[in-house]
């Protein structure tokens, strides 16, 4: 009979001893890193307006997102261990830095750090009315606001015999804040004036004032009406501008 063998004992998995120090000590290191990433990032965005400020936005754009190749350097300059970065390791700093970047670069690039938005002139309005003066109270909804894209022209009912003028009203607006608006109509000596939150003057039921940054140009007419052109030029407080005109051809 033979003999009955025993049954081997199972090995018992022994999980190995958690170097709680090591640990602890990696993720300081990580931590401290990261910051370096994120104020790096800061210095980045920097870099990237000051060539956006020389009118070079594609450079300041490269300059900002290979700034983070420097980091290879400079993380051991500040202590900072890298021999043990792994692929995954530099991808997962390289998306903090990025996006750290993009915010940073978003900030001052805007109000209240930058300026760089030209102003808008639109919202044009045309029309006629059969007396002197100008777009205020006592015209309150009673013109015929007749809408025209910038750049366009229009046709405005008016004779010299039963309009004495005729008026533009327009919008210029800024981000920031508009320094200057200027309105000029060729050879002819017309009144420019802001009217912004003065009662409406177009016809309409229940309409607003006039909103903010909202301007009105009155063109005296007699005799033999030509076409007017109306150029508006506005500048903000950084000095950038816009022009845009509309043509009023009375009929």
């Amino acid at each position: 009979m033979a003999r009955r063998k025993r049954k081997e004992e199972e090995p018992v998995w022994q999980p190995p001893e958690f170097d709680e120090v090591g640990y602890m000590r990696k993720e300081i290191e990580n931590a401290k890193i990261a910051l370096v990433v994120i104020g790096w990032a800061a210095v980045g965005a920097i870099l990237a307006f000051l060539f956006y400020a020389l009118n070079l936005p594609v450079v300041g754009f490269l300059l900002g997102i290979f700034a983070f190749g420097a980091l290879y350097f400079l993380l051991p300059m500040l202590g900072l261990p890298i021999h043990g970065f792994k692929r995954r390791d530099w991808m997962s700093h390289a998306s903090v830095y990025f996006f750290s970047w993009l915010a940073f670069s978003i900030l001052v690039l805007n109000a209240p750090f930058g300026d760089h938005t030209s102003p808008v002139v639109g919202s044009f309005q045309v029309g006629s009315f059969d007396r002197n003066g100008t777009l205020t109270a006592p015209l309150a909804n009673t013109l015929s606001c007749i809408p025209v894209n910038p750049g366009q022209s229009v046709n405005v009912p008016a004779n010299a015999q039963s309009n004495k003028s005729l008026y533009v009203i327009f919008r210029a607006t800024d981000n920031v804040q508009v320094r200057d608006v200027t309105a000029t109509v060729q050879d002819v000596n017309a009144t420019f004036t802001s009217i912004a939150g003065q009662p409406n003057a177009c016809i309409g039921t229940n309409l607003p004032p006039f909103l903010p940054d909202t301007y009105g140009l009155v063109i005296p007419i007699s005799g033999a009406l030509p076409s007017f052109r109306v150029v508006v030029t506005a500048v903000d407080t950084t000095g950038l501008s816009a022009t845009e005109s509309v043509t009023l051809v009375p009929t």
